[in-house]
């Protein structure tokens, strides 16, 4: 038999397909541009007239396929199918594995006598932590020669207060570490607050600084840009987002929701007059670059920013208080927009600039991974921990270390996992049938993850076909057994956790 005509009934994409819907894990092809253009290019190569595959990284397993496939003319046709059967099904399973996942792999079948205890904590999937540290007053005289007196917005990160506390994580791909693109830059920032603000210093590694939006308020994201998002009680809703680019434009708003939940922007871009502004709470910004922006002549290396963001605006039509709480939580992260450029020249004047090029798509770098193509997902952002007012960085942390080691996970963490399983399951329900489920057993091929519908409670789901609103259980990780914590969850994604005692619940629920 001949091999690639043997191939036709039987190809790495059907397989490929197959184990794919079986795990239900979603395909996605990246629709962004992940490697240079030397590299990556959609062109096909033929191969005989049954197979083809492109330059494209993630076609990489089948081109192996076809070499084995052509090394295979020479065998004895028993030797070619099996051959063919296990390097197909070989190269499937790398492909596979490529796609990402925002969890765990499933057990493996080929061990079926052992049993299967889920890890209801979600530890592994535990978003980034950082600890902010409060910056001591300037008559405080026991911050030590070490400490600062204040921060001065000026984008150049020379003050004692940046230099006592640790860099953040470098950012990785919006879609996850697992990606297989990642940055190729360095990004990088730093945190502190005071009774009024939260300051942000930001390091951007880059050879090609440029920067055309100079208009405030508007969409800064059409330049390269660094972003700050904040939703300071964790609800998902009526977060803050802020932005800005080389020439310290910058763009502030307040989304009520994710817009996947039919949420909308405000701000004084969409509304000149009565628009959600930062400004007026005292927000200030400020970019150092060594040298120009938008000369290519110039070859740098980065670009810095200091950001004020004001505490009370950060937290407006929230539940959280104001200065934070010791020790308390707020979700945050950071993401920075890369477009890929080009050199063009002046038919003028002969110089040259940089220009987006054609068609090509941004890339997507955050703090905290998404693990999709979207920032507005809070429930997938990183945690902010305000240290207490009287203790010192130095006391708690080596200021090389990521802060991550200095901040304990977030207790909720597990109940909020599940419950926006439910939430996904929720909406795949509704988009299949135009109404929500009243009962469990509705959603459970619904559920993508094995893993949380093993940990989760639903005490109750109220439903109807435009909304719901539910109740899960979850172990409170670490403490004491008779401790539940109940997250009361809506279709349009708010979600709130309360700690109940086993006992109530009952009494509650009965």
């Amino acid at each position: 038999m001949h091999v690639l005509s043997f191939l036709k009934d039987y190809t790495p994409e059907d397989l490929s397909h197959n184990l794919i819907r079986s795990r239900h894990i979603e395909r996605r092809t990246p629709p962004r541009r992940k490697m240079p253009r030397a590299v990556h290019d959609s062109a096909p190569l033929q191969l005989g007239t049954s197979l083809w595959v492109t330059r494209d990284p993630r076609a990489w397993p089948r081109l192996g396929v076809a070499l084995i496939l052509l090394l295979l003319q020479l065998a004895p046709p028993q030797v070619e199918a099996q051959a063919l059967r296990e390097a197909a099904s070989h190269a499937v399973n790398v492909e596979a594995s490529q796609v990402q996942q925002p969890r765990p792999p499933p057990p493996s079948d080929s061990q079926p006598s052992i049993p299967w205890t889920p890890r209801c904590g979600f530890t592994q999937l535990h978003p980034r932590r950082y600890a902010a540290f409060h910056l001591p007053p300037p008559s405080d005289e026991s911050s030590g020669p070490s400490s600062t007196s204040g921060i001065t917005i000026d984008g150049v990160l020379n003050e004692s207060a940046w230099a006592d506390v640790p860099w953040s994580e470098a950012f990785q791909d919006i879609q996850g570490p697992q990606f297989w693109s990642q940055p190729w830059f360095t990004t990088k920032f730093k945190l502190r607050y005071d009774e009024q603000f939260l300051f942000v210093a930001a390091y951007l590694e880059e050879t090609a600084v440029w920067a055309n939006v100079s208009q405030r308020n508007d969409v800064i994201f059409h330049d390269n840009d660094f972003e700050v998002f904040v939703d300071a009680d964790g609800s998902t809703h009526n977060y803050k987002e802020f932005e800005l680019n080389a020439r310290n434009a910058t763009w502030n708003l307040w989304l009520n929701r994710p817009y996947r939940d039919g949420g909308h922007e405000n701000s004084s871009r969409v509304d000149p007059l009565h628009g959600f502004d930062m400004l007026s709470g005292g927000m200030r910004s400020a970019v150092f670059v060594p040298g120009h922006i938008n000369d290519p002549g110039e070859r740098l290396h980065y670009w810095t920013a200091e950001i004020a963001l004001p505490l009370s605006q950060l937290a407006l039509h929230s539940k959280a208080q104001v200065p934070p709480t010791p020790l308390s939580f707020w979700r945050i992260n950071f993401s920075r927009v890369e477009w890929p450029v080009r050199l063009v020249t002046n038919s003028q004047t002969g110089k040259q600039h940089y220009e987006k090029e054609p068609a090509a798509k941004e890339e997507n770098w955050v703090w905290s991974a998404q693990y999709a193509v979207d920032m507005h997902r809070p429930e997938w952002w990183g945690y902010l921990q305000f240290r207490p007012r009287s203790e010192l960085p130095s006391s708690s942390l080596d200021s090389r270390q990521p802060s991550e080691v200095a901040v304990s996970l977030d207790p909720e963490w597990s109940v909020r996992y599940v419950s926006f399983q439910f939430y996904y399951a929720q909406h795949a329900f509704h988009k299949a049938t135009r109404s929500f489920a009243s009962h469990m057993e509705e959603l459970l091929p619904f559920v993508t993850s094995r893993e949380a519908l093993g940990c989760m409670t639903v005490l109750d789901i109220h439903a109807s076909t435009e909304s719901f609103t539910a109740r899960i259980a979850s172990k409170h990780p670490g403490s004491n057994e008779d401790l539940q914590l109940i997250a009361t969850i809506k279709d349009d994604g708010y979600i709130v956790v309360d700690k109940m005692s086993s006992t109530d619940m009952v009494a509650t629920y009965e």
